[in-house]
């Protein structure tokens, strides 16, 4: 029983930084309003329940750290509760960056088209489609599409052909 104590004890203690380190920021930016602002016009229109807002020129999309730059932006409300469902960008490119934890690193990333919402299990998704890529401080990857979700620095899916390199972590 004690060596077993002792084990876990070491194991806690020799575990790498990011499991010490949670996502603390990115949990503050769930938190936050969505903001927007666009140099053109924007237009509202509604689908069955959906309330579409719809802007363009000059798009800039902001939750806490997470930013969002395009040329054209489109927003899915819930009509019923004005809860909103997805944010979906296009340009040439899109750009998109936000803080990963508090020590101030950041991933960045662009595509053709991104696509931003929250799953069924409360983590936040950003599809990047078309000319993809993805930065943080240990990886770079470059695919057709991404699939990536924010919560836990993490590529869920790419479409290739794909490139990248992942470099390790110094302790």
């Amino acid at each position: 029983m004690k060596r077993s104590l002792i084990r876990f004890i070491l194991l806690l203690a020799l575990s790498p930084p990011i499991i010490l380190n949670p996502l603390i920021a990115l949990d503050s930016d769930k938190g936050k309003q969505v903001n927007w602002s666009s140099d053109g016009g924007s237009t509202m229109t509604i689908m069955g329940d959906f309330r579409i807002l719809e802007m363009d020129r000059n798009v800039v999309v902001t939750q806490g750290s997470l930013e969002v730059l395009g040329d054209r932006a489109i927003f899915e409300y819930v009509a019923s509760t004005n809860e909103l469902r997805k944010v979906t960008v296009h340009g040439e490119p899109v750009n998109y960056q936000q803080q990963l934890n508090e020590n101030g690193q950041i991933v960045s990333g662009s595509s053709n088209t991104l696509i931003f919402y929250t799953n069924d299990i409360d983590e936040t998704v950003l599809e990047l489609l078309g000319s993809a890529n993805i930065e943080s401080p240990d990886s770079t990857i470059s695919c057709d599409s991404i699939i990536y979700i924010v919560d836990q620095d993490l590529i869920r899916e790419a479409v290739g052909p794909c490139q990248g390199a992942l470099s390790s972590k110094a302790d």
